[in-house]
């Protein structure tokens, strides 16, 4: 819900709303015609009624009344919702990612949810948002420039899409480096999307929930349950399907989980797949008014539980200013949950490059910066 009005803030009249929307050519309503085959399986999904996919429980619902009283709060509160200087951050190396044993797990986080991540000799994308606005005049990254130059990126094995929102899908990135990515996986109806923006139909695979795909004979990669939603505009909520990743080499297994509310789903997907060496988690971008679907911090952890994680890394944090909290309240709750629940984690800084084993070791560099602006 926030996402919808933030937008709605960086405008003056609804017209200029409309524009700006209309006006990023990625704002999709991307669709199959009737009679292509992707479109028959969409229709067959269990998640999928009269044109919109939907949650087995908690659904998404705009409620009008609170729209006006949550505008005002973001546009005359502060709450520390951005740092007052730069957060650390260091240049991406790519010799760093590439070069790598067959059974290393390396991970590097360029920020909100983006990572690159080499899984037992494969290059695996994340989510990539490579811009420095989540849209056209949408947030901004309030961490500096995105850590690498796009012409330096590596050839890549796969990206991975969880969801349609614009903090997650970036046109400006697919369009830049789609030529040197073999393969797209996303959930369904979002290859459309991909399609309109130029991805070649033979280089993506839609999936439904439980859905699996192994590549290069040894990668398996399954879509798993989320409970979000999704959209690119005013008018194309739950038009495309959302998810989480259960990703698996040869010998490592991961989880992404996309965006999410708190839900049994993680329990099903740690009974089936778990336990994972390292989970991606969401924390950030949260709020009471819409806790369904974004996890507290201390459901983050819970959920990592829940997953039968060893290793967790939260993200969706330190880049975007997308909800009402601090920038530093997700990573400050979080690791004190983690603390009590003994639960390890990872903390990266933007662009660092970090090799997952035993000798995992981070600074919790977020610790000193806050002490200096009390």
């Amino acid at each position: 819900m926030l996402k919808i009005i933030i937008k709605i803030s960086l405008f003056v009249i609804p017209a200029l709303i409309i524009a700006g929307i209309l006006g990023n050519h990625s704002c999709s309503s991307a669709k199959y015609k009737v009679g292509d085959c992707k479109l028959e399986k969409i229709e067959k999904s269990a998640l999928y009624k009269n044109g919109k996919f939907f949650n087995p429980k908690e659904n998404y619902k705009i409620e009008y009344s609170k729209i006006i009283p949550l505008l005002w709060e973001v546009i005359f509160t502060d709450n520390d919702r951005k740092p007052a200087k730069k957060l650390p951050s260091q240049k991406i190396n790519f010799k760093k990612i590439t070069n790598a044993k067959s059974d290393e797990l390396k991970v590097t986080w360029v920020g909100h949810s983006s990572q690159i991540i080499n899984i037992d000799g494969k290059i695996i994308l994340m989510d990539p948002v490579f811009a420095n606005r989540t849209a056209f005049m949408g947030p901004a990254r309030f961490n500096g420039d995105i850590p690498f130059k796009l012409e330096d990126l590596p050839e890549v094995d796969a990206v991975l899409i969880s969801h349609n929102h614009y903090d997650h899908l970036s046109s400006t990135t697919i369009e830049t480096i789609h030529q040197r990515v073999q393969h797209f996986i996303t959930p369904l109806m979002v290859g459309a999307e991909l399609e309109s923006m130029g991805v070649p139909r033979d280089k993506i695979t839609e999936l439904d929930w439980w859905d699996e795909i192994t590549l290069f004979d040894d990668l398996l990669i399954a879509l798993t349950p989320a409970q979000h939603f999704s959209g690119r505009g005013l008018f194309d909520g739950a038009q495309t399907l959302w998810g989480s990743y259960v990703i698996q080499g040869p010998y490592h297994k991961i989880f992404y989980s996309g965006d999410s509310g708190y839900f049994e789903g993680f329990k099903q997907i740690g009974e089936k797949y778990g336990p994972f060496n390292y989970t991606f988690m969401e924390c950030g971008a949260y709020d009471e008014r819409w806790h369904t679907m974004h996890l507290m911090p201390e459901e983050t952890a819970q959920a990592h539980i829940d997953l039968k994680g060893k290793v967790l890394q939260p993200m969706h944090w330190g880049t975007f200013d997308l909800a009402l909290h601090s920038w530093y309240d997700p990573i400050v709750r979080v690791s004190n949950a983690a603390d009590s629940l003994g639960i390890k984690l990872s903390t990266p800084i933007i662009g660092e490059t970090i090799i997952i084993d035993e000798n995992l070791a981070t600074e919790r560099w977020w610790k000193p910066i806050i002490a200096n602006n009390e």
